[in-house]
């Protein structure tokens, strides 16, 4: 039997408050678009098999191994950062960041890594770990609820100048970064219980909320690989406050206010979201869109968000998509192609390209871009009940 008829076999199921389902990876429980729920973080577990097998390596080997990388100031600096930034470090002994700017983001989706593990094996060394990760991440962040380790550190020591100034550039990832506290922080409050993450995480959502409603055009212009649309929506399935659905709603629509001379395919803020037909751009940021969109759907309905993911699957599915299932062929390339609009012409990266634009040498694929696109099939499946999704995932 196919994995993908085991999920539905498993999950096709009418809910009610209280009921399983509330402690899962996605909580769609209480969402009305959605046609099924996942299990419980714990309540599935493998017993031998391939799968098993990846699961003992990740949790006995891979996890840990990446915390050795995460906190050696030579190898990652992420963990420096963090520390820096809530005055408990030097780093390197010249108090500067270090790192690219989306250091922050991957090492809290590691961090939500670790919730989920403990949400199976309950392993009481690993509870204590997290426990004091969140306790320097909250001393990281800034009492506004602002968290980027790169800006903070020169703000604390009295910088100023770019080096200091929040969204100084749009690709400095801090949204990205943002989001990736509150998903971690919702997986962390249904593996353990505990808030002291989630409180964290309302912060964050509250800032980037004021944000949106004071200087909307340039949270638009600074959503690069937008986590935080995935992050509010499931921030609001955890405190059903409807200001983080308005928030979700708000981000897709305040794309619009992206100036012309800004926006780009690269970003996927060239068009307002409901005009696209295709996937463009960087596909790290593309799959992140449309996922977040997709969760959007599932608690709001807005059939033309529905109708407009659906025109970029068939685009992706039809002519754009690996048969590994890997997206993003282009490493450097331009785009929209042909325009006659040659200012509209932009570098895209790391990219979807043109139809059939699928080579093999070349391929760049990168493994980001199929992580993207895992949990945007999985999203699109949860809200069509469409076997292909479940079969674009596996």
């Amino acid at each position: 039997m196919r994995t993908s008829t085991l999920i539905c076999l498993a999950v096709l199921i009418p809910v009610a408050p209280g009921w399983a389902g509330e402690n899962a990876l996605l909580n769609t429980t209480q969402s009305l678009h959605a046609k099924f729920y996942l299990p419980d973080l714990g309540d599935v577990t493998w017993n031998g098999g391939l799968f098993g097998q990846r699961f003992d390596v990740c949790r006995d080997t891979r996890v840990p191994n990446l915390w050795t990388i995460f906190s050696d100031p030579h190898a990652s600096h992420a963990w420096d950062n963090f520390l820096m930034a809530a005055g408990l470090g030097e780093g390197r002994g010249d108090g500067k960041a270090h790192g690219p700017s989306f250091n922050d983001g991957d090492f809290l989706k590691w961090v939500e890594t670790l919730a989920q593990i403990y949400a199976l094996t309950r392993d009481p060394a690993i509870d204590v770990q997290m426990d004091e990760i969140i306790a320097v991440v909250a001393k990281a962040q800034r009492e506004d609820g602002y968290l980027h380790t790169q800006k903070i550190i020169p703000q604390r020591r009295g910088l100023s100048g770019k080096k200091a100034q929040k969204f100084e550039s749009r690709d400095h990832f801090e949204t990205y970064n943002m989001g990736h506290l509150i998903t971690a922080a919702c997986i962390h409050h249904r593996a353990t219980g505990k808030t002291s993450m989630l409180d964290l995480a309302r912060k964050a959502a509250d800032y980037i909320d004021r944000l949106c409603q004071e200087v909307p055009e340039d949270l638009a212009k600074n959503a690069i690989c937008p986590s935080h649309y995935m992050g509010v929506v499931e921030l609001y399935r955890i405190t059903h406050e409807p200001r983080y659905l308005e928030l979700a709603q708000q981000l897709i629509e305040i794309r619009s206010l992206v100036p012309r001379e800004v926006g780009s395919d690269h970003n996927q803020d060239r068009v307002p979201f409901r005009k696209m037909t295709e996937a463009v751009g960087h596909a790290v940021r593309a799959n992140y869109l449309y996922a977040g969109v997709a969760d959007v759907y599932a608690e709001n309905g807005d059939t033309s968000l529905l109708e407009t993911l659906e025109k970029i699957d068939a685009d992706v599915v039809g002519q754009k998509l690996y048969i590994t299932g890997m997206t993003g062929a282009l490493y450097d390339g331009a785009s929209p192609s042909g325009s006659n609009k040659h200012r509209s012409i932009k570098l895209v990266h790391q990219a979807y390209g043109r139809d059939y634009q699928l080579s093999n040498l070349t391929s760049y694929n990168e493994t980001c871009a199929t992580v993207g696109y895992g949990l945007w099939m999985w999203r699109q499946f949860m809200v069509t009940g469409d076997m292909q999704d479940a079969d674009l995932f596996e």
